[in-house]
């Protein structure tokens, strides 16, 4: 190596080497919590979408059942007559729907459970 005349520029190179090593992991951490932070806003992204989805069908099951009671007189007696006759369109990989009927003057109890 070279010599100056305070000494030699070895030990400069070490200090160099030690930088770089102290930089890579310091941006190396922040890479992966930069990753973890954006993972987490959409997990919670999705959480919001799937409850919003959840509501919608049971609104538009809600209308459907009122709306069958309203022009048919009685209430759906399943939820695959809703289905076909009025419209009742959901991911069956996402929800199921459970359809319990007590009698043809009474509302049906409807309940949407999550798959996922």
């Amino acid at each position: 190596m070279s010599k100056t005349r305070f000494g030699s520029l070895d030990g400069i190179h070490q200090i160099k080497k030690k930088n770089f090593a102290s930089t890579a992991m310091v941006s190396a951490l922040l890479f992966v919590l930069i990753f973890i932070g954006f993972l987490f806003a959409v997990s919670k992204a999705t959480e919001g979408s799937v409850s919003e989805q959840r509501q919608s069908l049971s609104d538009a099951i809600d209308r459907a059942v009122i709306q069958c009671y309203v022009t048919e007189g009685r209430y759906p007696e399943s939820f695959e007559y809703l289905k076909e006759n009025y419209g009742i369109i959901y991911d069956d990989e996402m929800f199921r729907v459970d359809y319990v009927i007590y009698g043809s003057n009474m509302k049906p109890d409807v309940t949407i459970i999550n798959l996922q």
